[in-house]
């Protein structure tokens, strides 16, 4: 069984002015540093064996504040966030939020990553550290929407789900166990 910690990446700048990220490479602004270093006093380094982490830059200096050097991390591209294609950098539009999360629309147009392919990566992941890293505790650092896909992946879900029901927080933990 592995023992799963996931934790979204502090704040930026774009968080702050409600535009959607996606998979542009954006860096942390000053609260999200000051996120990170308020949850590295948190964690318990010694009960997590090793870290994943996005490679893009706002995970990576969320990584690299937490862990320091108290864990290797493992950068990998598998977890980076879901894309939103033509709609990265505008703001959030919640009733195309709706659509975007809706399993049987299964929307990829403006090349958006749909739902369904952003699932099927997550669980290739899950699949993989399973695979790779039995029994061990993990802490990963990822990016909202994709954490929402490894937190349906992991509780389960169906056509019928409600994936707008669970929102990750910057810097916030969320725990699991996975069988």
């Amino acid at each position: 069984m592995n023992k799963i910690y996931i934790v979204r990446h502090g704040k930026t700048d774009w968080n702050v002015k409600g535009l959607l990220q996606g998979a542009t490479d954006i860096d942390l602004n000053e609260e999200g540093i000051n996120q990170a270093r308020e949850l590295a006093k948190n964690l318990d380094f010694s009960k997590i064996d090793i870290c994943f982490c996005s490679p893009l830059k706002r995970t990576k200096q969320t990584a690299e504040i937490l862990v320091g050097n108290k864990l290797k991390i493992i950068y990998d591209q598998m977890i980076v966030e879901r894309g939103f294609g033509d709609y990265e950098g505008k703001p959030i539009d919640f009733d195309l939020i709706e659509q975007q999360w809706n399993y049987k629309l299964n929307d990829s147009s403006h090349n958006i990553e749909s739902l369904k392919d952003c699932l099927s990566r997550s669980k290739q992941f899950l699949d993989k550290i399973k695979k790779e890293y039995p029994d061990k505790t993990i802490l990963i650092i990822s990016h909202g929407s994709f954490i929402k896909t490894l937190h349906f992946n992991l509780i389960g879900y169906d056509e019928n789900t409600d994936f707008l029901s669970f929102n990750p927080k910057n810097s916030v933990v969320y725990e699991y166990e996975m069988d």
